[in-house]
């Protein structure tokens, strides 16, 4: 009796360390971690870019208070912008001002047998930004004051002359601009501007008086620090 029961402890004991065995040989997994999502692209910050494309000139004119015509042209327009903008949520705020070449000009009004040729040469805004983003898509809309230089030539039988004045009015567009990286955004705008009234040669008998309008359509690239 003795021996069987030193037998059973024994076999008993060999079958609790084999089975600590097989446990001991067992291998823990942590369960996988997910990963972590992207964080969402955020607009704060100041930017600096580049712009190129159309500015479609229209203008109305009249010399000495009687009507000379109408016309309009589309010409290259290509500049630099700068601005700052400030993401709460999804709204995003901001300014931005921007200044362009342009070669948008309107040519040969004829009265009395004398050619005028109307160029914009300089075209600028400073305005306001109010968008929405879609992580690093923005849609905006804007407004503020323009302004720009243009240019009348007058040629006549007997000579030319010329007079540039300063026109400042107002500007009103929507734009979208799409985050390529955290740093570099490209953008497309589109922007209408009424630059108001100018007399022009106000010596010559009240002069010529240009009424000037214009259609901006531009893409460009910033750079976001």
């Amino acid at each position: 009796m003795n021996i069987l029961r030193v037998s059973a402890l024994a076999s008993v004991s060999l079958l609790a360390l084999g089975l600590t065995a097989q446990a001991a040989d067992l291998t823990y997994e942590p369960a996988p971690v997910a990963a972590a999502a992207p964080a969402a692209f955020n607009w704060t910050g100041f930017y600096l870019g580049v712009h190129a494309g159309a500015a479609i000139l229209d203008g109305d004119y009249s010399f000495t208070g009687v009507d000379i015509g109408s016309d309009k042209n589309t010409g290259f327009i290509g500049g630099a912008q700068a601005g700052y903008n400030y993401q709460i949520d999804n709204i995003v705020i901001g300014a931005q001002t921007d200044f362009a070449y342009t070669s948008a000009k309107i040519g040969d009004q004829n009265f009395l047998g004398a050619t005028a040729e109307n160029k914009l040469e300089w075209l600028g805004s400073t305005t306001a930004r109010v968008g929405y983003a879609f992580d690093n898509f923005l849609v905006y809309g804007q407004g503020g004051v323009a302004y720009g230089q243009s240019k009348i030539d007058v040629n006549t039988p007997i000579g030319s002359v010329d007079d540039s004045k300063w026109h400042v009015g107002w500007t009103a567009g929507v734009g979208a601009e799409y985050a390529f990286t955290h740093n570099i955004t490209g953008l497309l705008e589109y922007n209408y501007v009424d630059l108001g009234s100018k007399t022009y040669f106000e010596n010559a008998t009240n002069g010529i008086k240009a009424d000037l309008t214009t259609n901006v359509i531009k893409a460009g690239l910033n750079y976001k620090f």
